[in-house]
């Protein structure tokens, strides 16, 4: 995936996490940003 493409999904995932009211729900979605972040690190 681009650049781009990964900063757009960051963004949808901020906008999900401040919605969002149920632990298990933050969870994944912490998970699922963690995966974006790991992959704008890699060279």
């Amino acid at each position: 995936m681009n650049l781009e493409k990964q900063h757009a999904k960051l963004l949808k995932l901020q906008a999900k996490a401040d919605a969002c009211t149920d632990r298990k729900e933050a969870l994944k979605i912490l998970k699922m940003s963690d995966k974006v972040i790991h992959k704008l690190s890699k060279p």
